[in-house]
Parts: structure tokens; C-alpha cells; sequence
């Protein structure tokens, strides 16, 4: 089993239902199509699949492999991609970026954290779903250690050094001025 590919975000979405969702994210429908040409036999449509008896987190099934899951203040982003082929093949980490930084306008963030789905991400979660803001999950990283410095770092950054990588996305905001 490999290890694939998580992404925070920060979420100002108060009612998080299924409707709600999709309506907000929407406008990604081009990007999921052109993500799901990468990968054969994914969903196309949106799917709750949340624990019903839990408030949080909310969990929703997206189309082009991925999921999105809803705690309080933080949107953790799993897709399919392999952690290993994020941080070396630059044609689909761009992919993902890309994605990522339209999420960030739809919600109105500036900033993402990229971490493998394990190790650290048992503890991260944890937090999140605590209810902790996205400024206090990377404060909590930050304590933890500096964030690595490239892609290829995070790649082949291992213990006791944290593993994760915070895009502010200059290389796309400045593109797009």
C-alpha cells in the first residue's frame, strides 16, 4: 500500500451539507474533468459519505479521486496521486497545485499545507477535527520544525523531521496578475 497525498486548507463554509458543496465547488468542474483524464475509472459525481453519527467530520466523496472532509475551520483534501509522484513529477504536482490554489479562491484562503497520509497525519487530524483553526495547525507544525523547502525536500524528508510543505502559491498568483 502506498502512500498518497493530503492537503489543508482553511474553510469558511458554515453550512456543510452536500448541496451546499457542490454548489460552492462548482466552478472546479473544468479541473476535476482534466484531473480525471490522469486516472481511469473515477466518480464524476459528489457523494456524502459521512459517519451519520458524527457531526464532524463531514466526508465527502468528489469526483477525479478525490475526498474532501469538513472539520470546523480546516479542509483536508485527500486525492489518489502517489505522495512520491506529488513532490517528483512536476506535471502532475502542477495539477494538483492548480486545483488547489482554485479551492483557495472559492474559500478564500492564500496559503495550503501538503503532508503524505501517514506519520504526522494521525496527529493533524486529531487537531483539526478538534476544531483548531488552520493558522493553529501550521503554528503547531511550525513548532515542530521548518517546513521543507521544495518539493523534492518533502519527498525524501524522513524522522524525526516533520514531513510538510506550505505553498503560498507565488508562482500562480503572480502568473495570474
Amino acid at each position: 500500500m502506498g502512500v498518497d497525498i493530503h492537503i489543508l486548507v482553511p474553510h469558511n463554509i458554515a453550512d456543510v451539507s452536500i448541496d451546499t458543496v457542490t454548489t460552492a465547488f462548482h466552478p472546479l468542474g473544468d479541473l476535476f474533468r482534466n484531473i480525471s483524464r490522469q486516472y481511469s475509472q473515477l466518480s464524476v459525481t459528489w457523494r456524502d459519505v459521512s459517519d451519520p453519527s458524527y457531526k464532524c467530520p463531514r466526508l465527502f466523496q468528489a469526483p477525479a479521486g478525490f475526498n474532501f472532509s469538513f472539520g470546523p475551520k480546516v479542509l483536508t483534501i485527500y486525492h489518489i496521486t502517489r505522495f512520491h509522484s506529488f513532490c517528483t513529477e512536476p506535471d502532475i504536482r502542477q495539477l494538483l497545485r492548480e486545483f488547489t490554489y482554485q479551492v483557495l479562491q472559492i474559500i478564500y484562503g492564500n496559503r495550503a499545507i501538503y503532508l503524505p497520509d501517514q506519520g504526522l497525519a494521525d496527529k493533524i487530524y486529531d487537531l483539526i477535527f478538534d476544531g483548531l483553526s488552520f493558522e493553529e495547525v501550521e503554528a503547531y507544525l511550525l513548532r515542530l520544525g521548518a517546513p521543507s523547502a521544495s518539493f523534492i525536500e518533502l519527498d525524501v524528508r524522513h524522522a524525526p523531521q516533520p514531513q510538510y510543505y506550505i505553498d503560498r502559491f507565488e508562482d500562480l498568483t503572480n502568473s495570474k496578475s
